[in-house]
């Protein structure tokens, strides 16, 4: 909305450039001193030949208002106001004639004259005149404006990666890029100026009705996920209300929803592997803190879950043993590679003194897990009594 603001108010800001074409020589040179006094700012243009003034328009000469005279000899004003359309639909043009009939000011208005306006006596015929210049340049640089900003936005819309359609205060649709044509399986054609109701109405009384009406009372935006039985997809929305409607964000997310469900399972399965495996099991982050350990690991040290999770691998807190039962040094315990050279380690023995006196002989294995960067994020370790191997 701002630039679009701003767009207004530059072309306000813009010189009037004025095309008046009158075969008459003392008329023009009349009306351009004249007109100037109403409209000081304005660029007058004058040529006495509209078809000189066709080609003028063609070549080196862009103006924002045509004023015709109607009888003109080679090519009368309403000959000249065709070939202008030919070339400019748009372009404010303005029949100033002494000739006033209403059969012709008729004609002028069924070929697309903005304003017809008859000559009259005396110098305040121009200020009426300087008027409806103003009037006609104000109205088509404004339609400009918004069709520019109009093909701004479009050309936003299309280039974002999600669907996105707008709905007005009426729910009626009044934007949808060609994401959303594909997503929805309706052209934009048929679906503008209709309600989102009618065109979809396994919509109503759906979570997507709930949601939007809901979005647009509150004036709070909105993000649900959704499955629409008729196209057989889950959407994830994004919905944005204002005033004037509703913006929507849409994506199709079946495929990536499975995806999610499957690797749902996956860690559930894994989660039941992780902890009723009868070996030992343990997460280590990068630095060598225990995050997790399973229920056989607790176990085997006889200490618990929460005690194991607040040491390190290396901490003094634990009573480790070579395999021979003297007092392990640092630089031999079994791990100690995993977390220096980053290489994996299989069936190290050690041994440990439980809290309750009692010493073991167990065998360790462990194995790196590097992140997508290839930087060390976890290591897992898995302990076994030496007994049961």
């Amino acid at each position: 909305m701002n630039d679009f603001l701003a767009l207004g108010n530059l072309a306000e800001s813009t010189p009037i450039r004025i095309l008046h074409v009158d075969d008459d020589p003392a008329r023009v040179r009349l009306s351009t001193t004249l007109l100037a006094q109403y409209l000081p700012d304005a660029e007058i243009h004058t040529e006495t030949d509209p078809i000189v003034a066709c080609n003028r328009l063609d070549t080196d000469l862009a103006v924002n208002c045509i004023v015709s005279d109607f009888d003109m000899g080679s090519m009368d004003g309403l000959e000249f106001l065709e070939a202008v359309r030919g070339r400019f639909p748009n372009l404010p043009f303005i029949l100033f004639t002494g000739k006033g009939s209403e059969e012709i000011a008729s004609e002028a208005i069924s070929a697309g004259v903005t304003d017809y306006l008859q000559k009259a006596a005396g110098a305040d015929q121009y200020a009426v005149l300087a008027n409806r210049i103003e009037n006609v340049v104000s109205q088509y640089r404004a339609e400009q404006a918004a069709t520019s900003y109009q093909r701004r936005i479009h050309t936003v819309y299309e280039r974002v990666t999600d669907a996105f359609f707008a709905l007005d205060d009426e729910w009626r649709f009044t934007f949808i890029n060609g994401r959303g044509e594909r997503l929805l399986d309706k052209d934009e054609a048929e679906l503008l100026g209709k309600s989102v109701w009618d065109e979809f109405p396994d919509a109503v009384n759906s979570q997507f009705e709930d949601e939007y009406r809901n979005a647009m009372e509150t004036q709070q935006p909105t993000t649900f996920e959704a499955y629409f039985d008729p196209l057989e997809t889950l959407f994830e929305v994004h919905a944005y209300p204002s005033e004037e409607g509703l913006s929507v964000f849409f994506r199709d997310i079946t495929a990536e929803d499975r995806i999610r469900t499957e690797h749902r399972r996956e860690k559930e399965v894994l989660e039941q592997v992780f902890e009723m495996s009868p070996v030992g099991v343990a997460i280590l982050d990068a630095k060598g803190a225990i995050t997790r350990a399973n229920n056989r690991m607790v176990e085997l040290l006889e200490i618990t879950e929460e005690e194991i999770t607040d040491r390190t691998y290396d901490s003094s807190q634990w009573q480790l043993t070579d395999k021979n039962g003297d007092p392990l040094l640092d630089e031999n315990h079994p791990l100690r590679p995993v977390f220096l050279d980053e290489t994996s380690v299989r069936g190290k023995r050690f041994g440990y003194e439980s809290p309750s006196g009692k010493w073991d002989l167990y065998s360790v294995s462990a194995a790196p897990i590097h992140d997508e960067n290839d930087e060390l994020e976890r290591v897992v370790v898995a302990v076994e009594a030496v007994s049961e191997v």
